[in-house]
């Protein structure tokens, strides 16, 4: 039986709307257990199968409330959101600007929590997600833009989790390992923090510019409130060409510019390389051809000192923006990974530490993707992968490690999936959108039975006639009694 899950994650819980915690809504069962001092996002899980909604804050169910999602024709996508924007009045734009109070959008393609006057116990909306009265509004001050938002098809609740991939915060000691990782686009801002940009003049060292713009960027964001949002997935199957060209330069077999496209300084620089490593060690281990293909690519990095081909890629958004990406290794490539969800919350025990929750949905890979992803072991039937297990075929290279042990903090979220982040995830203002397709049954749609009328045939009987009237002589015209009189003049003839 599959649910929907909706997570909400925020720094800001209770004391943004400056409500006490002892009066936020708390269902009974866990108003005992509330801690005042308890620093943890909130989480939401929305059930689309039991059409239910339950809040909580770090591991404790603080309120409950039943929610009608999207209808047949409607329904609302599972996946990993964010809110994007709050508006306590507003209008859609889609369905004759119906009122949607307390509105929390989800995707700027039209899903979003939000108040109705109309919860039913089955799913009614156009996709949205439909709050009570009242529980709406309280529920509108717990949550800031930002907080995460999963809905799946099952069930679900956050579980603590120990694991030496999940990022802890460590200062880092050694900036060379700033050059190693991607940079976002940004603009250099002027005078940030210890380093000064002096970008009214060309710098003497580009590197040492480029350093000087990340360590300012570092700076900014780890006085800012805002959480960093970390997304692991599969390395996007790009153009092998183009890849293979810009190696094959670094290396000093000149490619030509690299454009994806096979010409003859592409396939000269194929063969001088080839021809290099004639009766190499690396030839003997495996045979090298001038085919463009996964092998070359192999031989390529090895060559340039990049390692293996790397077969997972990292990426760091903050504040709705790209902030840097990496390459990574993932394990048994082969094996599907589901998809996972990681928030983390200060630690109660070790200061200075984070505690970790984990929350595992279903994500069934359709024949075409596993094809595509070269997965051949899709996991147990009900897409459901235990989040240990994935996270040990994580492997994360140190520098990069070490700059996301360095910005991150209370409030932090790992996302892993097969399926990379969706369309719905903008350059910028957006945090990372994940889809998911559940593997186990539909919800059962919980509408009122329809009646079947029946339709009544009357069989209509004609009345059965007297021998009376059977028998009764027939009216004659006046046309009738003469053919009758000329009748009886023949017969006396």
């Amino acid at each position: 039986m599959l649910t929907v899950t909706v997570l909400l994650s925020s720094t800001a819980v209770g004391a943004a709307a400056g409500t006490p915690v002892s009066q936020l809504p708390v269902s009974s069962k866990a108003e005992k257990h509330l801690d005042p001092t308890l620093d943890a996002p909130v989480q939401i899980i929305v059930s689309r199968k039991d059409q239910r909604l339950r809040v909580f804050k770090g591991g404790e169910e603080i309120a409950t409330s039943r929610v009608s999602t999207g209808k047949r024709g409607h329904t609302t996508p599972t996946g990993i959101y964010s809110i994007l924007e709050k508006r306590r009045r507003h209008f859609s734009n889609l369905y004759n600007s119906a009122p949607m109070p307390y509105m929390q959008r989800l995707t700027w393609s039209g899903i979003a929590l939000h108040e109705s006057n109309s919860v039913p116990s089955y799913p009614a909306s156009h996709g949205c997600i439909r709050l009570p009265n009242g529980f709406a509004k309280k529920l509108f001050s717990l949550t800031e833009r930002g907080a995460h938002v999963v809905i799946a098809n099952r069930d679900a609740a956050p579980e603590l989790i120990a694991h030496p991939v999940l990022f802890q915060p460590e200062e880092m000691t050694s900036f060379d390992k700033l050059s190693s990782v991607q940079a976002a686009e940004r603009q250099a801002t002027k005078t940030f923090g210890k380093v000064a940009l002096l970008s009214d003049k060309p710098p003497l060292d580009p590197l040492a510019h480029q350093m000087a713009k990340r360590l300012n960027r570092f700076a900014e964001i780890r006085q800012s409130d805002k959480p960093l949002r970390i997304f692991i997935t599969r390395q996007a199957k790009g153009n092998l060409v183009h890849e293979v060209q810009t190696l094959l330069n670094k290396l000093g077999f000149d490619a030509g510019a690299p454009d994806g496209l096979v010409g003859k300084m592409t396939l000269s620089a194929v063969n001088a390389f080839v021809a290099s490593k004639k009766d190499s060690i690396e030839s003997r281990q495996s045979s090298i051809s001038s085919k463009i293909d996964q092998t070359l690519l192999a031989q390529l990095y090895q060559a340039a000192g990049k390692g293996a081909v790397p077969t997972g890629h990292l990426f760091v958004r903050h504040n709705f923006k790209p902030l840097f990406d990496a390459p990574i290794q993932i394990r048994n490539p082969e094996q599907a990974l589901g998809a996972h969800l990681f928030t983390a919350s200060l630690s109660r025990e070790e200061e200075g530490k984070l505690d970790w929750r984990a929350l595992a949905l279903g994500d069934m890979l359709t024949a075409r993707l596993q094809d595509r992803y070269g997965v051949t072991d899709p996991g147990a039937d009900d897409g459901i992968v235990a989040s240990t297990d994935i996270l040990d075929r994580v492997i994360i290279p140190d520098h990069v490690r070490a700059q996301v042990n360095h910005l991150i903090g209370n409030g932090a979220s790992l996302t892993i999936s097969d399926r990379g982040f969706s369309r719905e995830t903008t350059p910028q203002g957006t945090d990372f959108i994940v889809l998911t397709k559940p593997s186990l049954p539909k919800y059962a749609k919980k509408t009122p039975a329809k009646v079947k009328k029946q339709r009544v045939v009357r069989k209509i009987t004609k009345p059965k006639r007297s021998v009376a009237e059977v028998k009764k002589p027939k009216r004659r015209g006046l046309f009738g009694l003469f053919k009758k009189r000329n009748t009886d003049q023949v017969a006396s003839r």
